[in-house]
């Protein structure tokens, strides 16, 4: 039997349950995702509206315990799977996500579920509340980065809700907050070329206290000099990555693409 990486702290609070399942605002319509649904507690109040409710669990044991509680569900499916590793494609053409997805493995499973989606209309997921602060974050404020930057760059993030602790068996040492994450249509801004600027965000990042003229020297030989001071496409290199816009790293994205073209 697989053991959990770093164990999971299971929601047992019933009315935060509910509050969940009405913010992701789901209908018998929908086809509903819930990745590590524990003991059932989301999974109960899920059952009651969408169809199907395809639970994903690791954990054999949970899952026995899940098939015992959900038998009777006609609108109920488990798989046994690792959700850092699922193939998503096959649970169908278009699927909402409704989670408490477990605290190790939570920025891997959103970043696996944006490779797929162009499948799903929306996840409405709990994390721990530094990494959703981390998802929303803007130029400027110290949780920027560049996981901000994918989030924001594939999906619309609007944070719905804070949990406080006492809502978990065992309480973790951290408050929580509930997500929703909706895949754009397009990227929210256009560029030449992903590979590019994902490149240029991640190195803008790699030393956060640097300037980007330090950053960015793989770039070097495009760097121009205006009044004392360094430029690439327009802007000024002795800022910081965590002062631009993912407007700003379009614009450094495209200059270099163009030339690289």
């Amino acid at each position: 039997m697989k053991k959990r990486p770093l164990g999971q702290n299971f929601l047992n609070d019933q009315n935060i349950a509910r509050e969940i399942v009405r913010l992701a605002g789901i209908t018998s319509d929908d086809a509903v995702v819930e990745i590590g649904p524990g003991h059932g507690v989301l999974t109960q109040y899920l059952l009651e509206t969408a169809n199907p409710v395809t639970a994903l669990e690791i954990d054999a044991k949970l899952c026995a315990e899940l098939k015992n509680s959900f038998s009777d569900s006609e609108n109920f499916r488990l798989i046994e799977a690792d959700a850092t590793k699922f193939d998503y494609s096959s649970l169908g053409a278009k699927f909402k996500v409704v989670s408490n997805l477990p605290y190790y493995a939570a920025t891997h499973i959103v970043k696996r579920l944006i490779d797929y989606r162009s499948r799903i209309t929306d996840m409405t997921v709990m994390l721990q509340k530094e990494v959703v602060d981390r998802f929303v974050a803007q130029p400027g404020q110290k949780e920027y980065g560049s996981l901000s930057v994918f989030i924001q760059f594939h999906c619309e993030a609007k944070r719905l809700l804070e949990i406080p602790k006492i809502a978990f068996s065992p309480p973790p040492k951290i408050d929580s907050s509930l997500i929703q994450l909706t895949p754009r249509a397009q990227p929210a801004v256009q560029v030449e070329s992903e590979n590019t600027f994902f490149k240029i965000v991640h190195a803008a990042f790699f030393h956060k206290r640097k300037m980007l003229k330090n950053n960015l020297k793989a770039w070097e030989n495009r760097f121009e000099q205006k009044n004392g001071s360094t430029h690439l496409a327009g802007i000024d290199l002795s800022r910081r990555g965590e002062t631009l816009s993912l407007a700003d790293f379009a614009q450094l994205s495209n200059f270099i693409q163009a030339q690289h073209d």
